[in-house]
Order: C-alpha cells, then structure tokens, then sequence
C-alpha cells in the first residue's frame, strides 16, 4: 500500500510540476510581494535594470540591505503558499516530513547532513545566480531533488505512528493537491510570468 501511494504521491507531483510549464520566469524569486524591491529599484536606478538585486545592494554598499534581500528571498521559497504551488500539497508536506524525522533521528548519518546541506542551499543558487533558463531546467536543481525527499519523507510518515489516520491524512492530502491541478493557473501571476501566447489563451478561455 505504502509503494502504491509514493507512486500516486509521484505521479500528482510531475503533472503539478508540468503545469509549471506554461511559465517563462518566477516573478521576484519564487513570488510577487507589494514589497517587490527590484521593481523599486528598476525605478530609479536604470543603468541596473535587470541586474540581480544583491548585486545592485553590493555596488551601493548596502550590506544590511543586502542581507534582508537574501533572507526575504529565501523564506519565500519555504513560504507554504509557494511550496504549495510549486510541489503540490503532498509535496510539500512530505519535505517537511523529511526535516521533522532527520532532525529527530539520533542516529544521523553522515549523508543525513549531506542531504539537509544540498537542500538548505539549493535555493541559494537561484537567489545569488539568478540563472536566465527555462522553467523546466530550473526544476533540475529547484524541484527533483525535493521531490525525491518529500517521497522519503511521506514513506517516513506512513511507516511510523497509527497506520490507519497517518493513511486517512496522505490520502486526504493527496485528493488536495490532485484537485489543485486543475486549479493551479489561477495562481501562476503570484509566482511566474507566462509565456505571451499561453497567457492569451488563457484569456480567451
């Protein structure tokens, strides 16, 4: 039953990733604020425009500034409004159920570390590089190596407690993020900016 559902739990998360597809960049790193600083910044400063914000911070000597960014930008990857989106509800949770049993395992391994290190900084590396690719390259290294862990994480959930109502909860989580398929467009302005002639498509529907 447990394969039978880290199958489901996969399946759900691919055709989540694939609507992705539709998007040609994230807007403001992982998703648009009122406090969107680089549109700010594009304002005033025009020699910069389209040139990383910490980038732009570090010029100016704005440390300070400089870490704010950073740490804005980081929290919304991990923003369960992103997260969500980006890896499906059972995604989502199966990555923060992957955190909650290392962290209590007293008997952690070395490659424990090495894995909780690798998904702590990947997002480092969209925030810092801001790599101009396509969505579906950025999910290499933004969303694969999560979803291999939120799977660890759900099959770790399932494997410890009540069997029965640990079930009832993914079962319950996975009819969530199945639905939110067909729903998940309606929140891509949030979180990417579509492709010109999927947009129209999408208005003309």
């Amino acid at each position: 039953m447990k394969k039978i559902i880290l199958v489901i739990a996969a399946i759900i998360e691919i055709f989540t990733l694939k609507a992705w597809f539709a998007c040609e960049s994230f807007t403001d790193i992982f998703h648009f604020s009122s406090v969107n600083l680089l549109y700010q910044m594009e304002a005033y400063i025009n020699p910069f425009i389209g040139t990383p914000i910490w980038f732009v911070r570090l010029f100016h000597n704005k440390f300070v500034e400089i870490s704010i960014d950073f740490l804005r930008f980081y929290l919304q990857f991990w923003d369960v409004r992103f997260g969500s989106v980006w890896f499906s509800f059972i995604g989502y949770f199966g990555i923060l159920a992957g955190f909650y049993y290392i962290i209590l395992n007293k008997k952690k391994k070395n490659y424990h570390w090495l894995t909780l290190f690798i998904l702590m900084i990947l997002p480092c590396f969209e925030i810092i590089f801001e790599p101009v690719i396509s969505i579906p390259l950025k999910s290499l290294y933004l969303w694969f190596p999560f979803i291999l862990f939120s799977l660890y994480g759900i099959y770790q959930f399932l494997t410890h407690g009540s069997e029965k109502k640990r079930l009832v909860i993914v079962l319950i989580l996975l009819i969530l993020s199945f639905v939110s398929i067909f729903f998940i467009s309606s929140e891509f302005s949030r979180y990417c900016v579509i492709f010109p002639a999927i947009w129209k498509k999408m208005i003309q529907q």
